[in-house]
């Protein structure tokens, strides 16, 4: 749950991506544009890249997070890209970072997590050599392919990129989100 000083950060890196890459934005413009102390950021967040992960975890885990309670792959990777969609030029200017610990390190992180969590819940042996290894193929492929899609313009329609990256995905993992 967001809180009131969330709220003034989240406002201020969003307004922020919307023009520039999180690697050209400052400590400092994201104080000021959230009118709080630099101390105040640094209590909540270890550094720029750190405030992005919590921002992107937050709708992460709104959408495609969600299939760890229960709703469908289909429906929560359509969600996911439909606010990946509507937050496209934060998000375009967000994954644009070199940094080590850009979003696209992030993401894939964050998705594994969720693979394992759901697959875990789900009787996966998610330890198997196997089961790892497909669950590397859907975080990594699928998050560079999302990036990728949003990078270009999102020229494909959302339920047959969504068709696409189900399709390929590995069948040991598969087998659970149908």
């Amino acid at each position: 749950m967001k809180n009131v000083t969330q709220d003034k950060i989240f406002s201020a890196i969003e307004h922020l991506l919307q023009k520039k890459s999180i690697d050209d934005i400052t400590v400092t413009e994201i104080v000021n544009q959230a009118q709080i102390s630099r101390k105040t950021f640094y209590r909540n967040y270890q550094d720029k890249y750190d405030l992005v992960g919590q921002y992107f975890d937050y709708f992460f885990e709104e959408t495609f997070g969600r299939i760890i309670n229960g709703t469908d792959f289909d429906t929560a990777f359509i969600e996911y890209l439909t606010i990946c969609e509507e937050r496209s030029a934060i998000l375009r200017h967000a994954y644009q970072s070199t940094d080590a610990r850009g979003l696209r390190t992030f993401d894939i992180q964050l998705t594994k997590r969720t693979y394992e969590t759901y697959l875990k819940e789900c009787g996966a042996d998610i330890d198997s050599k196997e089961m790892q290894f497909a669950i590397k193929i859907a975080s990594y492929g699928g998050t560079d392919l999302v990036i990728e899609w949003l990078l270009n313009g999102m020229q494909e329609d959302k339920i047959e990129f969504k068709n696409n990256i189900k399709s390929t995905l590995p069948p040991i993992l598969l087998r659970y989100l149908q």
